[in-house]
């Protein structure tokens, strides 16, 4: 019987001690699920290497990328996005989480005005058919100079791949929005629409078709 009473009391010890309060690992001010998440993400953004000069260069694909997205200023002592002057909206200048990125429209006609028209349908600076059309995304890009342009719909979801967490590492200040890439949606017979990619937290890396007179972000790249 002693034995019993002994076995019982050790079951309850046990119990007592599971049901306790277990302190919560905290790693940098993330959860340990998110911490392991953004490890994660980093390894598979390996490629990925921040060249300190405002530029992200992507190893395998061979591309440079704007660390900042279009508006914004890099600022090289801190290595973040956060040096635009009078960033943010209209009505809040100071809004340091916009930070001066710009809303660009892919094209002032919902035509094929501002594309090409063969597969795939490529963002250009001049239009193929009777109709003009002014681009502000192809214009924004290449008022960096070089061969700086808007991103392929393929090469702006490579960003999205390690999460949204690891993303942040090397691009600061990516808005919760889409972004534009070069492509116009080669379904649409008419022209009117073209292809995003959602930085937004609850469809993060979903392209969706966005009415070209409509206004996104853009983050340029360029081939190396």
């Amino acid at each position: 019987m002693k034995y019993i009473q002994n076995l019982v009391a050790a079951f309850g010890f046990l119990f007592f001690l599971n049901c306790e309060m277990k302190p919560v690992d905290d790693f940098y001010g993330f959860s340990a699920d998110e911490a392991n998440v953004l490890v994660a993400g980093l390894l598979a953004n390996q490629s990925l290497r921040d060249n300190r000069d405002g530029t992200v260069t992507d190893t395998v694909t061979n591309l440079d990328w704007d660390k900042c997205s279009f508006g914004q200023g890099y600022r090289a002592e801190q290595n973040d996005c956060l040096g635009a002057v009078g960033s943010g909206s209209a009505l809040n200048p100071a809004d340091l989480n916009r930070a001066g990125a710009r809303l660009l429209g892919f094209c002032d006609s919902k035509t094929h005005a501002c594309n090409s028209l063969g597969f795939p349908q490529v963002l250009q600076g001049f239009s193929p058919i009777a109709i003009t059309g002014t681009s502000e995304v192809f214009g924004a890009c290449a008022s960096k100079g070089g061969n700086w342009r808007a991103p392929s719909p393929l090469e702006l979801k490579r960003l999205t791949v390690p999460g949204r967490a690891a993303t942040l590492v090397f691009f600061p200040s990516t808005q919760e929005a889409d972004y534009w890439t070069s492509w116009s949606n080669s379904d649409d017979i008419p022209g009117e629409t073209a292809i995003a990619v959602s930085f937004d937290r609850e469809s993060y890396g979903v392209e969706r078709n966005s009415v070209k007179t409509d206004r996104n972000y853009v983050r340029c790249v360029r081939n190396r």
